[in-house]
């Protein structure tokens, strides 16, 4: 066998074990992934049916093209394989418009099908000390669900990246970073319209965001699972209601409530 073949060998027998969720320590000794469930929860049950639960980004990956494929690559695969897909729950056609000498939003019937009430619970457009930039207003939509898990675990919410819906919106997504295994906290995307005179357009179902989840050992990775809210998970997410309308010191509570945390909260729906 040549130096090449033994070289090419070395090579798939590496993206075999990549493919099958294997981490290489530079030896003949390697690990197997750990899955860790990070649970999702509806927070409105109201019809939940329309709610497409999020999926973890590689699940939907295509075949690669070849041995040297974006696929194939250990740092791309690094970080796909702890993001998950945050879907649009309903579809919106927006637009900002001057209401009354104050900023508003204009709601265009055609690609928006949700009710009045709906839109109401859902949409806020944040008042100028908020933003970022004085011509940089902020929507905010009140996402439906939440995650929760047992494990140590921080959450980031991310732009998808490789979404070409991204490039179609005129703003720019706010990421945010929170620690989910102590905060099960319901989620909400924030957007910067830097393109006032443009329409945000999103489809139901579309990707909004990507959920990346870190944590305390580089070979755990999520594992989606529906999970119950139980009694003592909605005691505990009734500790947090509201707090970041009463005090700024939210990491000084999330320390709080972390000490104030029952063993545990997940409670997958098929366990039950």
């Amino acid at each position: 066998m040549t130096s090449a073949t033994r070289l090419s060998m070395a090579g798939i027998e590496a993206n075999v074990r990549a493919a099958a969720g294997l981490r290489d320590f530079g030896g003949p000794m390697y690990t197997k992934a750990i899955h860790v469930d990070i649970g999702y929860c509806l927070s409105d049950d109201q019809a939940g049916f329309a709610f497409e639960p999020p999926k973890a980004v590689i699940e939907g990956r295509v075949k690669p093209m070849g041995m040297r494929a974006i696929q194939n690559c250990p740092a791309v695969n690094g970080i796909e394989r702890q993001l998950v897909e945050i879907y649009a729950p309903i579809g919106l056609r927006l637009g900002l418009g001057n209401q009354g000498g104050q900023l508003g939003l204009k709601v265009n019937p055609q690609g928006t099908f949700a009710k009045q009430e709906v839109l109401q619970k859902m949409l806020v457009v944040e008042p100028p000390d908020r933003w970022r930039a004085p011509k940089k207003p902020v929507l905010q939509i009140n996402l439906p669900f939440f995650f929760v898990t047992d494990e140590p675990c921080w959450c980031t919410i991310l732009p998808p990246f490789l979404s070409p819906n991204l490039r179609r919106w005129p703003g720019t997504m706010v990421a945010g970073r929170y620690p989910v295994g102590d905060w099960p906290q319901d989620l909400q995307w924030g957007f910067e319209w830097d393109a006032v005179d443009q329409e945000l357009v999103i489809r139901q179902g579309d990707v909004i965001a990507y959920a990346m989840f870190q944590f305390d050992h580089p070979d755990k990775r999520p594992r989606m699972v529906e999970a119950e809210i139980t009694e003592d998970l909605a005691e505990y997410r009734a500790g947090m209601d509201g707090v970041a309308q009463i005090s700024p010191e939210i990491e000084e509570i999330w320390a709080r409530a972390r000490d104030r945390r029952p063993a545990q909260l997940l409670n997958p729906v098929d366990a039950s």
